[in-house]
């Protein structure tokens, strides 16, 4: 039997291809207690010997590798391997299944979505997993993984990726979450201290048990021994925590004022896209200070002057559009021989301790830099300016009611003539369409990765880098 079933193991791991047997160790996380799941066969093997050591039961990894073939939708595998089909197996689970619902709801999300779709959730969680962990994800499942090692994300925590989700417009896998989070009563977020048992009949033998009517029987009593991965929480629970949650996130709004949208101010440096940005902000409703060709010193001197400006104490909401050459690191305006403005100071010139008047009200960023190399070592004059701070890709804003976008695009895109910035534009278009649509500001942004998203995969050779952290505690709408 041990053969039999090491053959079947066999048979079924050759036909995956390696995407597939990530997707089946996730799904078997919960059942492969203290076995290296590195080696997918031995985990399964080793499966198959601890059931049948605690149950004597020897076809439990039968049953395992059905339920997995059918979740994973290799119905082909299913007839290949066990003479069987996707309506057998639908039946016999209906009865009880070994993996659980939340692994099973997982990877159904991570088949639904698509690449670009991954990419904005990756834009998304970019302030909640740092920037090492994003480089290692390249699959909806290593997203997952990640987000549960930071305890983000769990059987009974699915707010995150529900938020995440509706922000991508994906309100059908929403649905899913929601459902699953409104299962029965007192249902096990996964199998959890033996308080599953395995009632699942290989499909090998669904004639015998229409002869046998116990036939399942020696499967209720296998019991496995595997690690907690949830609390267990009533139905009544579920339903008061999540209609506390939905009432909260309806009530958890920016004050704005319909008038006045706030104030816009941006500095072009380059000479181009200034104009457009100009009329998308004033179209949106919002005051514009427009400047153009500033130097250093002058756009220096021009943001902290508006940092003691007494206008900033009657808007609602403040923006900050930067259009420049520079480094991933600094700001240089029309200059070159100096490192420049450090886009850390930028950041901190509208910090609450600097400037009180913008405390508690949200503060948005949006920075087209042209990356060059003509920079001198010459140190800045600023006394603010750090000439040997280390680059800070991924900083994530320390302030509160902080949106902070950056876009990094090569300089000699400058020397087209009817050059225009790919960022900038999806920012012009989606804002003004995010409006009409009443997007959240998040929603809006996750648009604009897209877009980007899509330009450089057609235009490798000229990519735009984003980059996108924020504090944002409410919601906002332009």
């Amino acid at each position: 039997m041990a053969d039999g079933f090491s053959n079947m193991v066999n048979n079924v791991t050759a036909s995956l291809e390696k995407e597939e047997c990530k997707t089946l160790l996730y799904l078997c996380t919960d059942l492969f207690n203290n076995v290296c799941v590195k080696d997918l066969r031995g985990a399964l093997l080793a499966f198959a010997k601890q059931a049948q050591a605690q149950a004597g039961q020897a076809r439990a990894g039968d049953a395992l590798l059905m339920e997995l073939m059918f979740r994973m939708k290799r119905f082909d595998i299913l007839k290949k391997v066990f003479d069987t089909n996707k309506q057998q197996v639908e039946s016999i689970l209906k009865k009880g299944a070994v993996l659980s619902d939340y692994r099973v709801l997982m990877a159904d999300v991570s088949e639904n979505l698509e690449k670009e779709e991954l990419q904005s959730l990756l834009f998304l969680l970019s302030r909640t997993l740092p920037k090492e962990r994003l480089a290692r994800a390249t699959s909806f499942l290593d997203v997952v993984v990640e987000l549960e090692k930071l305890d983000e994300l769990s059987c009974d925590k699915l707010d995150l990726l529900e938020q995440c989700l509706r922000n991508i417009r994906r309100l059908d896998l929403v649905i899913k979450i929601q459902a699953y989070k409104n299962r029965g009563e007192n249902v096990p977020c996964a199998v959890s201290k033996a308080q599953k048992l395995i009632k699942f009949t290989p499909a090998s033998s669904v004639q015998q048990e229409k002869e046998t009517p116990h036939f399942s029987q020696d499967f209720q009593n296998l019991k496995l021994s595997v690690p907690e991965t949830g609390s267990q929480h009533q139905q009544v629970i579920r339903r008061s925590s999540h209609c506390l949650y939905v009432c909260q996130a309806l009530m958890e709004q920016y004050e704005m004022n319909p008038e006045q949208r706030g104030l816009c101010v941006i500095i072009d440096c380059v000479g181009f896209d200034g104009e457009m940005m100009n009329q998308t902000f004033m179209c949106l409703g919002f005051k514009v200070i427009f400047h153009s060709l500033l130097g250093l010193k002058e756009t220096q001197k021009v943001l902290e002057n508006l940092t003691r400006n007494r206008i900033l104490q009657g808007v609602n909401l403040f923006v900050c559009c930067i259009i420049s050459r520079g480094t991933d690191t600094h700001l240089l305006a029309t200059d070159s021989g100096s490192l420049g403005i450090r886009l850390e100071d930028l950041r901190q010139l509208f910090c609450p301790t600097q400037c009180p008047s913008l405390c508690g009200k949200p503060k948005l960023f949006f920075t087209q830099i042209y990356r060059t190399t003509e920079v001198s070592n010459t140190p800045s004059m600023d006394e603010h300016l750090e000439t040997d701070a280390p680059a800070r890709y991924y900083s994530i804003p320390v302030s509160a009611d902080v949106l902070w976008s950056v876009c990094r695009a090569e300089a000699k895109l400058l020397e087209e003539s009817d050059h225009w910035s790919v960022y900038l534009r999806a920012l012009h278009s989606t804002f003004l369409k995010g409006r009409q649509r009443k997007m959240l500001l998040l929603e809006i942004m996750a648009e604009v990765n897209r877009y980007v998203f899509g330009h450089n995969q057609q235009n490798p050779e000229n990519e735009y880098h984003l980059q996108l952290s924020h504090t944002l505690h409410k919601k906002l709408y332009l």
